[in-house]
């Protein structure tokens, strides 16, 4: 196991976290963090495609009809 040095005040905030959700050990509190941050990361990714979609004008339907075409 590592050990990763954080500032004291972000320890508290994790610790926290950790007696909230009635974690064993910090490690689960940050792969949920991890977990939480990729969604969201998913989530802005799928937002940016369909406005891109949209300024374009095209619907997915035209978008899977052009790919199999490909």
């Amino acid at each position: 196991m590592k050990t990763i040095p954080v500032p004291e005040d972000l320890h508290k905030r994790i610790m926290a976290l950790k007696i909230e959700e009635g974690a064993k050990t910090s490690a689960e509190i940050i792969e949920k963090l991890i977990i939480e941050y990729r969604k969201k990361k998913l989530d802005d990714l799928s937002n940016l495609f369909r406005k891109r979609m949209e300024e374009k004008g095209m619907s997915f339907d035209e978008l899977l009809r052009k790919s199999r075409k490909i």
